[in-house]
Parts: structure tokens; C-alpha cells; sequence
């Protein structure tokens, strides 16, 4: 196995010792080898998200949940190194995700492109992210970062054409001022089709092929791109081709029925010319008269400045948006109603911090449209000084008659800054998918009503946020250690007081025919919490930490109080709850809900990949016979034989596929593999809220990852930006929603900022 860049030392190894030489090795284990690397990086499922990147796990030996994308990329790049065959399979995969990280990187990219058109490094590119571009440090005077700079909007149109795979593009404010009205042009309105990867044997190659179509966008992250010149680009973008009249050609345009494109039907297009195209997929189609771009999925919009018609008129020209991210924008009302009438189908929604939107606006969005019935991400964020809009009625219409959250299929919840109380919060429903809620800046709850909401109704809950919260009824307005410790942690997390005796004294050799041991030793925790932010008022009164609580610091204004002994099972899957039969408009909606890690395509628009049991690059594929008895011993105390039944399914459902359209092209496996429940499969119904065993507790004092905690909690915020938990950003370039881990200047937004 492939493991910390040890590939060219075995094959040093294998030669020295009369072995079998890496030249003799088969294609098809090479292909292997090459992909168990590449898919080291993408999470089983959304619960490997939740933890900085990086962070062991809770298995015996600490090992990563998922690999960072710079050590992937090392371990790849070792591997071209090898022999031909290495580099053959190796070489498509080190291209597929770019992130430009320094302008010397941009530069080389620039003259790849310049020497060669159609190179066949640069279109094996499927992801293209600045997030982390920087150009200080360079002994630049002002003068010269303002007047000369590396990335300009004629470098980076040329770039943006010879990666004709591209599919996915991250802009920041580092590079912003590029982004003028012929760069968003090239990216959206580039080729006019859909183009088909290469494969062999099911890898895209795409080597040498000489074509000068594109690959349709299908995520695009502007997330801070505040500069002037951007600003008026979108605007003249928006006026050129989303506005009446459009007057422009139409010889590289299909106009088609939305639904036509949606289906993504075979049957031969006509050009204006009419000249046939045998196109599959139509990537410019029309609304209402108007330019529509179907394929393009996923939108983050964070903090960009723009007037609320430009706004509203840009994202509008996505009819098949299923991540959009519209926090800190000029988002009104009018934007929200035509997104309730319209036949986009979200999947995870961020409204945070959008002062210009009203309660009336937001409740008819959630409750009366089918737009938001699916949605698994749901964010209304607000803050002491900016509050949510939302009324104290309309919020409780929200919790008693919006679909997605009757449903319990939600896995990421903020209600930060809404109008909640103890009350309010009884009447929220059950929970039994949600891993992340964040309920900050609001005062008027109590940390009893936080724990009984946790304990009855959403016990599977890692990731709680109480920033400025549950403060009210303390005099200095901030949470005592002693208060979080009794009140919330206490229950939530660790045993009763007779059950800590009584194993003692078994401990001491007594009590060894108690009837109550068999139920003693599979205690389970009421929750899952294992992570609490708080206000850096209530941290300093934590200090030290309590018990095996400790607080670790951001590289921001926010902080964490982390139970350093706990962990994220490796052998937990996905939570997968019935939704509720709603009747969809335009498009036939299936009334059985299949996580994004099942429904979502992949990138190219191939059939998303299968994986096998054998295939998980180390990890246990399949858990140890105790650990399995031992977990269903649990859930058997509290779930019926249909939520056994469910239970089971989706931990083969969840083995046999990777999380939502990550490989960023062709499918790493053959299509012939398919998973075990199917679209029209039905699974049962859980009949009540059930304490999964998704956390591992009481990790020894030399776990891996109980060091690594212990040691964030020392540095005292001097982390990197990356650090953090329960993000305010959302990631759309591959699909992970808000439950996904930011990096470069994302990471600011998402977990630093206040």
C-alpha cells in the first residue's frame, strides 16, 4: 500500500532484494495504486468533514480520515517519478485539481499555455483554485503589486482557454481585479457543449485529444471578489447576455425546452445555422427569452457586493443551482420569490447575514416552495449586532410547517441571531441526521433547553455553537466553566454517577453477577457532542479545560472547547432519513430522497462512481466482529426492526460510493459495479430519534489524535486557518456544502471571522 510517499523507496527495495520490479507490475494494479492515492483526499462521507483536515481519527492506530489535497498531490508526484506505467496513470490524476498557490505557479501554468494551445497537460485540469494565491513576501513595492501584477484578465483568459476539461473555478480577493467581462465570458460561455472525457478502463486520460470544445462549468466560487473592476464586469455581463434584448449571435447557441436540458437527452440538436449537432448535452439553453447555463450546479456568492437586480438576475440564470451560497450579499425578497417559483432544487441554502431580506420573504421560501424541500444544509446566521430578519411567529412557522426540517433529514442547521427561546426550541422536530447545528447569539436560550434538545430530539449532534449565547440569566453574561460542565456536558456526554460506581467496583473484583452489567457495558452516551464554541468571555472562564475538555483557539476571533478523548467513528456512515412526498414542479421529483453522495453526477456528467470493499486505502472496510456486535447491541436498545433494517442498509449504501461528485472527471471504477439500494429502493422508516454510534470516547492518553488536540489546545490560536470547527462558508468547487473544510482565504470567512 501506497503510504506516506514510500513508493520509490519500496521500488529501491524490490530491486535490491531480487523482488518483483515495478516494471513487471500489471496495469491494472498500477491503475490501482494510482487511484487509492488520488482518492485518499475525498471523504467516505460527510462525517469526515466535520474535523480540520488532516486530524487523525479515533481508530486504534490514529490514522487520517482523509488526506490533505498538498500530501496527495506529493504522493503523486512520487509516483510519476517511478517508472512509465507510473506516470501514465499518475500524471492525469496530479493535474486534475490545481490550486495556485504562488504567482510563480500561475506563471508556469501561463507559459504551458502559451507554448501549447491544446496542451495535454492543461486539459486534464478539472479544478482551478486561486483560494489560496498569494503575491506578498515578494520584495514588491506597492507601486508594483498595483501597476504590474501577475494575474491579469488577458493571462487568465488565456489559461482559462487551454483548460478546455475545466469544470470548476475558485476565485478570491487576491486576484479578483482579473476577473473582467471577457474572463467570465471564456468561463461561461465558453464551447457550448459538454464534452466526453477519454477513459480507460474507467480513468479519464483526455491525452493529446485535439479539440478545441470545452467542458461545461459546473461550479463556481466568487466567494470576497469585492474589487471595482469585478464588480462592473458581472454587472456588464448581466446587462449583455441575462437581460432584455440580448442582442449577440447565436451561432454557437442551442435554444431548447429547460426540461430537455435537464434530462440531458440524446436525441441530435440543430445549430442556428441548421447544421446538425450531435451533441448530448446542451450546456446554453433559455428562459422566458433569456440565456440559461443548466449545467452549472454549484454557486458561492459570499460577500460579493452587487446591486440586488444584478444579484438577482445572475443567479437566476442557473435553473439547476443544488449549492448556492448567498451570506453577507445584497440579497432581497424579490430574490427569494423568484427562487421559490422557479424549478431549482437546492440541496444546501446559506442565507446568513443578509440584511436586506425580510421574515415574510424567508418563511415563504422554506415552507410554500418546493425549491427548499430537499435541502440537507440550511444556514440563517445572524449576529447580536446584525440579527436574523426573521419575527419570532414567523420563525416558529419556519419549525412546525417547513418541509426540510419536518423532514429530519438536515445535517447542517444554524439558527444563530433568530428569536428562539427555551419554548421555541421544544417545538423543533426530530433530528436524527443533523451533525452541526449552531444556535449563537441568542441570548434568550438556556443551557438546560440546549441539552434536553439534544438529548430527545437531536442526540447525533457533534458540532454545537453557542457563541454569545445562554447568557442571559448570568449576571457577568457569559457561560461559567462550572455551569457548562453541569449543565450541558455533563448530560450529554458522560456517565451516570451509579454506572461510574458500579465499575469501580467490579474494578475491585465485586459486583461481577449484578444483573445490570450486561447493560452497564454497553453504555452509550445520550449524544454525540463532542465540540462547543463559545464566546471568548465564557473560554477564559474554561481556561485550563474541564475534565478531558479543552479549549483550542482559531487563528481568529473564534474559539472551540474540544473533548481532546473523543473522535469521529472510522466505521460510521452517513445518516439516511424517508423525506416527506412532495410534489415538484417542471420536473418529476422521486418522493424517496437519495443523499447527494448517491444522486449527485460526477463532474464530466458521468454516472457517479462506485467503490469497492476492498478499496478504502487502508481503512477498515469492514468493522471488527465485536465492534459490530457491540454497535448493534446499542442501537438494538433503542431502535425497532425496521430502523435495524435501515441502519444496515445504508452502512453497505455508504461502502459502496464516494461523497458527491469528487473525482472531478470520469468515474475511477467501472460502471458495471453498482450499489446496493437503488433510486426507486425504498428503505424503512426510523420510528423514533436513536443514538448512533458515529463517536468513539475515552481514547487512551497515547491516541494519535487525542495528542494532536492537545497539542492545538497548547499553541493558544497560533494555528493555521484552517483550524476550526462549524463552518460559515460553504464549499461548492466539489461539493462538500457547508459541512466541508475551507483553506486559504475561504478559511477566513468560514472559520476565523467573528
Amino acid at each position: 500500500m501506497v503510504k506516506n510517499g514510500a513508493v520509490p523507496h519500496a521500488c529501491n527495495t524490490t530491486r535490491r532484494f531480487g523482488m518483483v520490479a515495478p516494471t513487471q507490475f500489471p496495469a491494472e494494479i498500477v491503475r490501482r495504486v494510482c487511484e487509492l492515492v488520488y482518492l485518499g483526499c475525498v471523504p467516505l462521507c460527510s462525517l469526515r468533514t466535520l474535523d480540520p483536515e488532516g486530524l487523525p481519527s479515533a481508530a486504534y492506530d490514529g490514522q487520517l480520515s482523509s488526506q490533505s489535497v498538498e500530501e496527495t498531490r506529493r504522493l503523486l508526484y512520487a509516483l510519476c517519478l517511478v517508472n512509465r506505467t507510473f506516470y501514465r496513470y499518475a500524471q492525469p490524476l496530479l493535474f486534475r485539481r490545481v490550486q495556485v498557490t504562488l504567482p510563480y505557479r500561475f506563471m508556469l501554468l501561463l507559459q504551458e499555455a502559451e507554448r501549447d494551445a491544446l496542451s495535454a497537460a492543461l486539459g486534464k485540469i478539472r479544478l482551478l483554485d486561486f483560494a489560496t494565491f498569494r503575491a506578498l513576501g515578494l520584495r514588491r513595492t506597492v507601486g508594483e503589486s498595483s501597476e504590474r501584477r501577475f494575474v491579469t484578465d488577458v493571462r487568465l483568459q488565456t489559461l482559462i482557454r487551454a483548460c478546455h476539461g475545466l469544470v470548476a473555478f475558485g476565485a478570491s480577493e487576491t486576484m479578483d481585479s482579473a476577473l473582467s467581462l471577457s474572463v467570465l465570458e471564456e468561463l461561461i460561455l465558453h464551447g457550448g457543449a459538454r464534452s466526453c472525457p477519454g477513459r480507460m478502463r474507467g480513468v479519464s486520460t483526455d491525452r493529446g485529444r485535439a479539440t478545441d470544445e470545452h467542458n461545461a462549468l459546473q461550479s463556481l466560487d466568487l466567494c470576497g471578489c469585492v474589487s471595482p473592476r469585478f464588480v462592473q464586469a458581472i454587472t456588464e455581463f448581466v446587462r449583455k447576455h441575462l437581460t432584455y434584448p440580448t442582442h449577440r449571435a447565436r451561432s454557437s447557441m442551442y435554444d431548447h425546452p429547460e426540461n430537455d436540458i435537464a434530462e440531458g437527452s440524446d436525441e441530435e440538436r440543430v445549430t442556428a445555422d441548421g447544421e446538425p449537432s450531435p451533441l448530448s448535452h446542451v450546456r446554453i439553453g433559455r428562459r422566458h427569452g433569456l440565456l440559461t447555463f443548466p449545467c452549472l450546479q454549484r454557486l458561492g456568492m459570499a460577500g460579493v457586493s452587487l446591486h440586488h437586480d444584478i444579484l438577482t438576475a445572475f443567479v437566476l440564470a442557473f435553473p439547476n443551482l443544488t449549492h448556492l451560497d448567498l451570506s453577507r450579499t445584497k440579497a432581497n425578497a424579490s430574490l427569494l420569490q423568484a427562487l421559490g417559483n422557479s424549478n431549482v432544487c437546492l440541496e444546501s441554502l446559506s442565507l446568513s447575514r443578509c440584511s436586506a431580506l425580510t421574515s415574510e420573504s424567508i418563511v415563504n421560501l422554506l415552507t410554500n416552495s418546493p425549491t427548499t424541500v430537499n435541502l440537507v444544509e440550511l444556514t440563517l446566521q445572524g449576529t447580536l449586532l446584525f440579527p436574523s430578519p426573521l419575527s419570532p411567529d414567523d420563525l416558529r412557522q419556519i419549525l412546525l410547517r417547513a418541509p426540510c426540517i419536518q423532514g429530519g433529514a438536515l445535517r447542517y442547521l444554524d439558527l444563530g441571531g433568530c428569536p428562539l427561546s427555551d419554548e421555541e426550541l421544544e417545538t423543533i422536530p426530530p433530528q436524527p441526521a443533523l451533525l452541526d447545528l449552531g444556535l449563537g447569539s441568542i441570548p434568550g436560550i438556556s443551557l438546560v433547553g440546549v441539552s434536553n434538545l439534544l438529548q430527545m430530539r437531536a442526540p447525533n449532534v457533534q458540532i454545537l455553537d453557542l457563541a454569545h449565547s445562554a447568557g442571559a440569566t448570568l449576571s457577568a453574561g457569559y457561560i461559567h466553566a462550572v455551569n457548562l460542565y453541569h449543565d450541558l456536558l455533563r448530560p450529554c456526554t458522560q456517565p451516570p454517577q451509579t454506572v461510574i460506581i458500579s465499575q469501580q467496583l467490579r474494578t475491585l473484583g465485586l459486583k461481577k453477577d449484578s444483573p445490570y452489567h450486561e447493560e452497564e457495558e454497553t453504555w452509550q452516551a445520550p449524544t454525540n457532542l463532542r465540540v462547543v464554541e463559545l464566546a471568548s468571555a465564557s473560554l477564559r472562564t474554561v481556561r485550563g479545560g474541564v475534565s478531558t475538555w479543552k479549549v483550542i483557539l482559531g487563528a481568529g476571533r473564534r474559539g472551540w472547547v474540544v473533548d481532546v478523548a473523543a473522535g469521529p467513528n472510522p466505521n460510521a456512515v452517513n445518516i439516511l432519513v424517508e423525506p416527506p412526498e412532495v410534489e415538484e414542479r417542471g420536473r418529476g421529483r422521486s418522493s424517496q430522497r437519495e443523499l447527494p453522495e448517491k444522486q449527485n453526477t460526477l463532474m464530466s456528467g458521468s454516472p457517479a462512481p462506485t467503490f469497492n470493499h476492498d478499496s478504502n486505502q487502508g481503512r477498515d472496510t469492514h468493522p471488527p466482529a465485536s465492534l459490530h456486535a457491540k454497535l448493534h447491541h446499542g442501537l438494538a436498545r433503542h431502535a425497532t426492526q425496521r430502523g435495524m433494517e435501515r441502519h444496515r442498509l445504508a452502512i453497505h449504501a455508504d461502502r459502496l460510493s464516494r461523497s458527491r461528485s469528487l473525482t472531478m472527471s470520469a468515474p475511477l471504477f467501472d460502471e458495471a459495479e453498482e450499489p446496493l439500494t437503488g433510486k426507486g429502493e425504498q428503505t424503512p422508516q426510523l420510528d423514533h430519534v436513536q443514538v448512533l454510534s458515529q463517536v468513539l470516547r475515552d481514547l487512551p492518553l497515547d491516541h494519535p489524535r487525542r495528542t494532536a488536540l492537545e497539542h492545538l489546545s497548547r499553541l493558544n490560536g497560533s494555528v493555521g486557518g484552517s483550524i476550526g470547527w462549524h463552518s460559515h462558508k460553504m464549499e461548492v468547487l466539489m461539493g462538500y456544502g457547508l459541512l466541508g473544510h475551507e483553506i486559504g482565504n475561504y478559511a477566513w470567512l468560514a472559520y476565523q471571522g467573528g
